[in-house]
């Protein structure tokens, strides 16, 4: 009898341990702070782990490169503060630079033989880039000579083109483009209303609606990977914010985590992985749900991860926690 019930013990004991064997860890890189700075923030990330920022104290943007230090990125000439919010496989960089004494702003790209200013739509006087793709095509808002901020989407070739906004908006942002030049962010469409869009060449500027469908509603769209799956966040009924992810299968509230109130989805990888804040920092995956990025990390790192802004198709992660009392820029890698 005993040797009989052995097969079916063996089963049990592997479906119960299969779960914890394949659940997925990470080893944090704490990246540093520039010289005589207390904070730093990891924006974005390359393919290849290079992880793109800003500072609090020197007020610059930065690059770090795997085995080695921190360095802040060029200034332009009369440049109070700079922020970059977005790098490429081939190393080009995105942000956006405040100059002179009144703080105009202008998106610039990072290059490797220097910094270029994008300039502004026509007439306009503040621009800043929010993110690039492989083909250098970056996005961000800008004002112009007879709009406010409108999503622009510029390229070495046509240089900054104005997207536009949704129906009755007057104000539109664009945080995220993919690889096939598809764009996604935010719209206002009537007064308090704002709406995430995805816009595209060939369809244009298309509402992603919300959760819920009340007259003050929002949502904001802040990702789009290749196959057209779009994150960020969406208002989810009274005092309800939750992070969301639109496919072709429709709209997914990704819900939160324990004990927090309210969550934001950052960026989306190519296998559908998804980070965001939620109290702590979080990844969400389709088999997997929302899951505290703080219980996939050594418990006496000493870390507590609070914002996950992007992750790569390697699962690399990058944004910001404390440890020893600073807000650091990390880098979580796969083990």
């Amino acid at each position: 009898m005993a040797r009989a019930n052995q097969p079916a013990l063996l089963v049990f004991t592997l479906l119960v341990l299969a779960p914890l064997a394949a659940a997925q860890s990470y080893t944090v890189t704490d990246l540093g702070l520039l010289s005589g700075d207390t904070t730093s923030e990891g924006r974005a990330l390359s393919p290849a782990g290079q992880v793109v920022g800003d500072d609090e104290y020197n007020l610059q943007g930065f690059v770090w490169t795997p085995g080695q230090t921190m360095l802040g990125l060029p200034r332009l000439k009369g440049e109070r503060y700079s922020v970059a919010m977005g790098i490429n496989a081939t190393g080009l960089i995105a942000g956006y630079a405040t100059y002179n004494e009144i703080e105009n702003t202008h998106a610039v790209l990072w290059t490797h033989s220097g910094i270029q200013d994008l300039g502004t739509l026509p007439g306009g006087t503040q621009s800043w880039a929010d993110a690039i793709n492989a083909s250098a095509q970056v996005v961000g808002a800008s004002n112009s000579a007879t709009t406010s901020p409108n999503a622009f989407l510029w390229s070495k070739d046509r240089g900054m083109q104005n997207l536009g906004v949704l129906p009755k908006g007057y104000y539109s942002e664009a945080f995220g483009v993919n690889n096939l030049g598809q764009v996604v962010g935010m719209s206002n469409t009537i007064a308090g209303n704002w709406h995430a869009f995805s816009w595209s060449k060939s369809a244009r500027m298309k509402d992603l609606g919300t959760l819920d469908s009340g007259k003050s509603t929002s949502a904001t769209a802040n990702a789009v990977n290749d196959s057209g799956q779009v994150v960020g966040t969406s208002s989810c009924g009274s005092s309800c914010v939750h992070a969301v992810l639109w496919s072709s299968s429709g709209m997914r509230d990704l819900g939160i985590l324990p004990d927090s109130s309210a969550s934001g989805a950052n960026s989306i990888n190519n296998k559908g992985q998804v980070v965001g804040e939620s109290g702590h920092a979080f990844i969400w995956t389709q088999t997997e749900g929302m899951q505290d990025l703080n219980s996939l990390i050594d418990a006496t790192s000493g870390w507590t991860l609070l914002f996950a802004y992007a992750i790569n198709d390697a699962g690399q992660i990058t944004g910001s926690g404390l440890i020893n009392g600073e807000s650091h820029a990390f880098l979580l890698t796969p083990q």
